[in-house]
């Protein structure tokens, strides 16, 4: 269990490290003025759709996952499911071994 907290906690990591260089690179747009009001840029031109284009790659990756959500959340009840099942099949057997009354 403590391997799949592991890869949990890396899964964590690598999320909030993408979210940090979106977030830095959405500053740094700002900064630089493609997406500030009074730098601005005109429509249609090649900042805006830049500025566009970065904004719907940020977002983009989290509007696909949410629109799988139902499909990633029942693969994650199954798989909870399938591991409690299996626990508790390796506890009858480990007790059942010692007379608890299982057996016929």
């Amino acid at each position: 269990m403590s391997k799949v907290t592991s890869m949990l906690n890396e899964a964590g990591n690598v999320f909030e490290i993408m979210l940090g260089l979106g977030l830095f690179g959405l500053m740094f747009l700002v900064v630089f003025g493609n997406l500030s009001g009074n730098l601005g840029f005109a429509a249609d031109s090649q900042g805006a759709n830049d500025t566009n284009s970065v904004i719907n790659n940020l977002t983009g990756g989290t509007v696909t996952f949410f629109s799988f959500a139902n499909i990633w959340f029942t693969l994650l009840a199954v798989t909870v499911l399938i591991v409690i099942i299996l626990g508790v099949i390796s506890f009858v057997r480990s007790k059942g071994g010692k007379g608890s009354g299982f057996s016929g």
